[in-house]
C-alpha cells in the first residue's frame, strides 16, 4: 500500500515537472511562427501608412496649386477692374 502511494506521488510529480515545460516549449514556438506575420503585417501597415501619406502631400499639392491659380485668375480680374472704379470716383 505505501509503495502504491510512492508511486501515484511521484507520478504526480513527474506530470506536474513535464507540463510547465512543455507549455514553455509551445507558447515558445507560437512566438517564432507568429512573429514573421506579426513583422510582416507592421511593415505592410507602415508601407500603406507611407503610401496614404504620399498621396494625401500630392493632393494638397495639387489642391494648393489650383488654389492659386484661381486667387491669380482673381486677383487680376479685381486689379483690371479696379482702376476702372477709381477713375470713376475721382471723376465724381
Amino acid at each position: 500500500m505505501i509503495l502504491g502511494i510512492a508511486i501515484v506521488v511521484v507520478l504526480v510529480l513527474v506530470a506536474v515537472a513535464l507540463l510547465p515545460a512543455k507549455k514553455r516549449d509551445r507558447d515558445g514556438g507560437n512566438l517564432n511562427f507568429t512573429q514573421p506575420f506579426v513583422r510582416q503585417a507592421n511593415f505592410r501597415q507602415q508601407q500603406l501608412n507611407e503610401e496614404a501619406e504620399a498621396i494625401a502631400d500630392e493632393y494638397q499639392r495639387r489642391a494648393d496649386e489650383a488654389w492659386r491659380e484661381e486667387l491669380g485668375e482673381k486677383a487680376a480680374t479685381l486689379l483690371k477692374a479696379k482702376p476702372a472704379t477709381t477713375s470713376r470716383s475721382t471723376k465724381s
